[in-house]
């Protein structure tokens, strides 16, 4: 158990670190504004980060975009690992997923709310002028940066962002 919970939180570190990277100092990418995605209320798109120790692909999934009952699903493979996060605001809930097993991980809910909370917040500065098509830039670490199959308002359901049952 002690293992899991070790690796629950290096999957948690690792993610958390590569999204920082990921939205900081985005640039260039697509052209004005009008794009929907400061007003969307739900959000699904894809983001490819290499060059440093952040390298990887993770797909984001939000719902309830910018309330207290957002909630956001994550998955995505760095390093050779896969990985998945939930932060569910509707019920106040977090479970990661290291590859093999779901760990609730609600009992740090605020603070993984604070983070991907953030999260949210700086890829929707990033994609403020995106209009169509990859966004991409090389953020302040020198991390290249490619943020692609954006989809402003799709329909997610709900159970989205549950873990599976077991």
């Amino acid at each position: 158990m002690l293992v899991i919970a070790v690796v629950v939180v290096v999957v948690i570190a690792v993610v958390i670190a590569g999204v920082y990277l990921a939205m900081s100092g985005g640039g260039g990418g697509g052209g004005g504004g009008g794009n929907g995605i400061s007003t969307a209320t739900s959000l699904q798109f894809s983001v490819d980060v290499s060059g440093g120790s952040s390298t990887g692909t993770y797909t984001y999934y939000v719902k309830n975009a910018g309330t207290a009952n957002m909630m956001i699903r994550i998955e995505g493979s760095s390093a050779g690992t896969s990985f998945a996060y939930i932060v569910n605001g509707v019920q106040q809930m977090a479970w990661a997923y290291d590859g093999s097993n779901w760990t609730d991980v609600s009992s740090t809910f605020s603070s993984q709310w604070s983070s991907w909370n953030s999260t949210w917040t700086g890829y929707a500065k990033n994609l403020a002028t995106w209009t169509s098509g990859d966004w991409t830039y090389t953020d302040p670490q020198g991390n290249s940066v490619r943020i692609y199959s954006i989809s402003v308002n799709p329909s997610l359901a709900d159970s989205l962002f549950q873990p599976p049952a077991s």
